[in-house]
C-alpha cells in the first residue's frame, strides 16, 4: 500500500496532532490515553454545537481547541468516539476536511460491510486513510482469534465469559497466612481437569511463593491445577465487569493435541481507547480508503512497545 503525503515538519517523526470527536466515556478515555502516548498529541476536541458551550469533562485539558466536525483543521488524525448512529456522518464531515480517522463502532456482519464501504467511499474521495472497527469487537477479539487460528490451523476455538468465582475456594485462599484478600475462579477445560485461578492480594512483606505453597496444600485445592497470581487490589479486580476466555484446541505442524488458552479481564472502554490511539499511529503509512485492524502490519500497530519488549528480553 502507498503512503499518504505529509507536509514538511509533520508525520510520525514529528508527532501526530490528534483530535477526539465526542467526549463520552470512550472519547474522554482517549484524551487520557493520548496524554501518555509517544509521538501523538491531543490538539482538538470535536463536539456537537450544543456541547460546545458546556464545560469539558473532568480530565480533559481546559486549553484544548474545541470545534464542530465541519470546522476541524490543523490536525493529522481524528478519533471518532460518537454514538454508533452518528459515526458515518461525523466521519464523513471530518474526512471532507482532509483528516484521516479511526473509529470503533460496534457493528457486525452485513451491517459492518455496509458501514466500512460508506466510510471507504468518503476516504478515497478525499484521499484520506480510515481505520474502522478499531475497538474490542470488532477489533481486538478478531485479532486474537486470528492469531490462535494461525498457530493451530486445524482445530476449534471456544470463547466464553471469564471464569466464575468460586466462593468456597475464595474463602479458603483468604485464610492463608500472608494473604490479605483473594479471589478464586475456576476454568473447566474441555475433556480436562478443573483449573483454579487464584488472585491474591498479599500482606506487606509476605512472600508469594510461601503463600502459594500453603494455598496449594489446602485440602480444597489438592488434586487440581492451581495457578496463583499476585494483584495490587482484589476489590478492583472484582469490580471489573468484562472478561473473556479464549481456548483453542488443534494441530500444529502435524502434531496433535495442542492447546492455547488466553484469559482476559479488562475495562472495555479503556481498551477501546487504547487501541484507537495505537491505530492512529499507523494512519500515515496507509493508502486512502478504509482499513481494519486485520489489515495493519503488527509492527506498526504495536509501535515502540515491540522494541521495548525485545530490549527487555534476557
Amino acid at each position: 500500500m502507498g503512503a499518504l503525503p505529509h507536509a514538511p515538519g509533520r508525520g510520525p517523526a514529528f508527532g501526530l496532532r490528534v483530535a477526539v470527536a465526542g467526549l463520552g466515556r470512550v472519547g474522554t478515555a482517549c484524551t487520557r490515553a493520548l496524554a501518555g502516548a509517544h509521538g501523538l498529541a491531543l490538539s482538538a476536541v470535536v463536539q456537537s454545537p450544543e456541547s460546545l458551550a458546556r464545560p469539558l469533562p473532568r480530565g480533559v485539558p481546559a486549553a484544548v481547541a474545541r470545534c464542530e466536525a465541519g470546522a476541524l483543521a490543523d490536525v493529522d488524525a481524528a478519533l471518532v468516539c460518537v454514538p454508533r448512529d452518528r459515526v458515518v456522518d461525523v466521519a464523513t464531515q471530518i474526512l471532507s476536511r482532509g483528516v484521516s480517522i479511526v473509529e470503533a463502532a460496534e457493528v457486525h456482519g452485513a451491517e459492518f460491510r455496509e458501514h466500512r464501504e460508506a466510510i471507504h467511499r468518503e476516504a478515497v474521495r478525499h484521499r484520506c486513510a480510515a481505520i474502522v472497527g478499531a475497538g474490542w469487537d470488532p477489533g481486538v477479539l478478531p485479532l486474537w482469534r486470528g492469531w490462535l487460528a494461525a498457530l493451530l490451523p486445524k482445530g476449534r476455538t471456544n470463547a466464553r465469559p471469564r471464569p466464575a468465582a468460586s466462593l468456597h475456594h475464595t474463602l479458603a485462599a483468604r485464610g492463608v497466612p500472608g494473604v490479605r484478600d483473594a479471589l478464586s475462579t475456576e476454568l473447566h477445560a474441555a475433556g480436562g481437569p478443573v483449573q483454579r485461578y487464584v488472585y491474591v492480594e498479599l500482606e506487606p512483606g509476605a512472600d508469594l511463593e510461601r503463600a502459594s505453597a500453603r494455598l496449594r496444600a489446602d485440602p480444597l485445592f489438592l488434586g487440581e491445577e492451581t495457578l496463583v497470581f499476585p494483584v495490587e487490589s482484589v476489590a478492583a479486580l472484582e469490580d471489573e465487569s468484562h472478561g473473556i476466555v479464549l481456548e483453542r484446541w488443534g494441530e500444529a505442524a502435524g502434531t496433535p493435541h495442542q492447546r492455547l488458552l488466553l484469559e482476559a479481564r479488562f475495562d472495555p472502554v479503556a481498551l477501546t481507547a487504547q487501541i484507537l490511539v495505537a491505530a492512529a499511529r499507523v494512519l500515515p503509512s496507509l493508502a486512502p480508503g478504509a482499513h481494519t485492524l486485520l489489515d495493519l502490519p503488527p509492527a506498526l500497530l504495536f509501535g515502540l512497545q515491540t522494541a521495548a519488549a525485545s530490549e527487555a528480553r534476557p
